[in-house]
Order: C-alpha cells, then structure tokens, then sequence
C-alpha cells in the first residue's frame, strides 16, 4: 500500500492527505511512509496542531525530550476530543524524531492549526501556514479530508472553499491530494462513530476533490494518553 503512494507522490512539491480523524489504522500507515520516505530525502510535516504548541515540538524534535510532549495539553483526549490528537499521532511524532537522531536527518514538523473565528478564517490559516512551512523541500500536509479537498465542499447550510482548494489555486500542479478512504469500520471523533456507506461512489466529494484516493479496508478508533 505504500509503495501505491509512493508512485503517485514521485514528483510533487507537495502532498496532502486528507483523512477521517480518530483512526489506529491511518496514522500508522502514514507514520511507515514517512519512515520510508526519510530514506530518500528530508521533508517538512505539516500536522493539524495548534500553532501555540510548535515551540514544544520543535524542541521535542531537537531532544527527543517526550515529557516535551506529555505535557501538550493538546494530547489530553478531554481537551481535543476530535482525534487528531491519538496516542497513534504522538507515536508518528515519535518515529519522525527518532529517524532524525538516529540516522541524523534534518525532517521538520509544523503544527499549522490557526487560531480561528470562521470555517472560512480557518481554511485560509491553514493555507497560509502550510505555504510558509513547505519552502525549498517536499512537504506532506495531514488534514480532515474536507479541508483538504480541491474542490469546493457543499453541506447543507454552508458552502466551504477548502485549503486544498486554495493551495492548488495558487500553486497549480505542486499540489497532489490523497484521501485516505476506509470502507468500514469505526472512528473516535467527539465519541466513537461507525463509518457507513463509503466508498468512492458514495462519498460526496472524493471524486472531484481528490488526485488519488487510497481505500482502506477497515479502521478501529484510535487510542489515548
């Protein structure tokens, strides 16, 4: 399954995944293709952290000092109950800093989550700091899969001009988005959900929205500090 991505990804500038949060199963596969690309070049990680928290990660990543990390409030499940802060998100972190220390590596990670007061404010943060982290070297992005479509996202009572969106606007073909597609299966956001009725076809915006969409068998809910 990597090595699908790994073809697709060959030539751009810059990737992002867009995924259901609150899964085991999609950190960790990104987590090995990260390991695996280190191999082959240093990369920027962009991840959909508060921006407050980067001075942390960044010294967690120069010491590998994981009380750094323990104490990030933002890793408390009762303070950030959508996922994206899983202990499986932590252990990425944790494999990135490790393959930089051991085999002296030069991988960044940027917390891009802004501080905002509208969907709206929030797509154009997270653009606007994805750009700012993603100069000079390959950069992956991991989104909610919404904000990571190229096309525009209609739910009822709101029409939403995406991140990836805007990115692919201003940087054309730089920009290469995967959707990360589980068939079935359990997720943890704001409590534990079952995943129905997706597939390619069904889902609303895959089609359009994504350059490639990955299918994932199944996926169980992440776990916690």
């Amino acid at each position: 399954m990597i090595w699908k991505i790994i073809s697709k990804i060959k030539n751009k500038a810059l990737v992002l995944f867009g995924e259901i949060h609150g899964t085991k199963e999609i950190p960790e596969l990104l987590s090995r293709l990260f390991v695996e690309m280190s191999a082959k070049e240093d990369f920027n990680l962009c991840l959909e952290i508060p921006v407050e928290f980067q001075n942390s990660i960044s010294l967690f990543m120069k010491t590998g000092d994981e009380n750094l990390l323990k104490t990030i409030p933002f890793f408390s499940k009762n303070d950030s109950p959508d996922g994206r802060n899983s202990l499986e998100y932590l252990n990425l972190i944790r494999d990135i800093c490790e393959v930089n220390l051991r085999n002296k590596k030069r991988i960044k990670i940027f917390c891009i989550d802004p501080s905002a007061n509208s969907q709206k404010e929030k797509e154009e943060g997270l653009a606007d700091n994805i750009i700012k982290s993603s100069k000079n070297k390959k950069t992956f992005v991991i989104l909610g899969n919404i904000h990571a479509s190229k096309e525009v996202v209609n739910l009822p009572g709101i029409s939403i001009i995406p991140t990836g969106r805007i990115l692919s606007e201003k940087l054309g073909n730089q920009v290469f988005t995967i959707n990360i597609l589980p068939l079935k299966g359990k997720f943890f956001n704001l409590g534990i959900k079952e995943i129905k009725n997706n597939s390619k076809d069904s889902n609303y915006f895959v089609n359009k929205g994504f350059d490639y969409i990955l299918e994932i068998e199944k996926v169980t809910p992440c776990s916690f500090l």
